[in-house]
């Protein structure tokens, strides 16, 4: 139970990145156990092409990108999504996240189906990929010069290049998931070219998503007071601010730094609740 109630906090308590690791993982299980007993036909949930199936499924447009082929396909998309999380919340929030993950997805089913009528292709789609690297070029259109150290390598990256890197790989180590690639490809573009949008203040999505992360949180059973107690801590000038927000920066960077060199297993609790509370920020 106390694992349980673990897992319910920081459901609760997590941004919305936390809360779609937690829904596609169980998402996950609950299609494999349906599956397994032939309870379930992935197709009426998986992106199917545009000139088969998809006029009789739109809404999978929408619930194609909350399944995973495997366990390892779940789990790379997974943590790629926690490390992107951890990069987006430093300046942005929940409602932000959301334009990014989810139109990004929906972009990348578009790009699937205009693919699929090209070349008359019938394998359908599924996989958070193109909700991912949405938010993945947003963060590279925002910061491109950004500096980041990837496992195995004792240099680091411009952001920007560590995007393009990942999103051409996908290509050669899958060209026969041509669709998935495309997919994929759809919700980069999205994604950067969102952000230098969303940059400028053009953000003509917004009015859609006011109240939209809510359907993510859970209702709280605390009861909420109308007076709040006062804060006593002195007030901090910029300098204050900025210097904290420095020093913080650099310990997320060399908490990356040790993940790079042994693995995340070899994190401290401490720093695993430090990483746990940045992804927090800004919800």
């Amino acid at each position: 139970m106390e694992l349980i109630d673990k897992l319910k906090y920081k459901y609760t308590n997590g941004n919305l990145a936390t809360r779609l690791i937690f829904i596609n993982i169980v998402v996950y299980i609950s299609v494999s156990i349906l599956r397994l007993f032939n309870l379930l036909n992935l197709g009426w949930l998986a992106l199917p092409p545009l000139e088969y199936d998809f006029i009789t499924r739109p809404w999978t447009i929408f619930t194609y990108f909350f399944l995973h082929v495997d366990f390892f396909h779940l789990f790379f998309n997974m943590l790629m999504l926690y490390f992107m999380g951890i990069f987006f919340y430093q300046n942005f929030t929940d409602k932000d996240f959301a334009k990014f993950y989810f139109l990004g997805g929906i972009a990348g089913g578009i790009s699937f189906l205009i693919y699929s009528v090209l070349t008359n292709k019938i394998n359908s789609l599924l996989g958070a990929s193109a909700a991912i690297y949405s938010v993945f070029f947003a963060m590279a259109a925002y910061q491109p010069h950004l500096q980041i150290r990837l496992l195995f390598f004792q240099t680091h990256f411009k952001l920007i290049h560590v995007a393009l890197g990942f999103l051409i790989f996908g290509f050669l180590i899958q060209p026969s998931n041509v669709g998935g690639n495309v997919a994929h490809l759809g919700g980069a573009l999205f994604g950067y070219f969102y952000m230098k949008k969303f940059e400028k203040g053009n953000d003509i999505f917004d009015g859609i998503f006011k109240g939209f992360t809510k359907f993510f949180r859970p209702k709280s059973s605390l009861k909420t007071h109308s007076k709040q107690a006062k804060s006593t801590s002195p007030p901090r000038n910029d300098y204050d601010y900025n210097e904290q927000k420095v020093n913080k920066q650099q310990k997320i960077d060399a908490i990356l730094d040790k993940i790079s060199r042994s693995g995340y297993s070899s994190l401290t609790a401490e720093e695993k609740e430090f990483l746990f509370q940045q992804g927090k920020l800004n919800r």
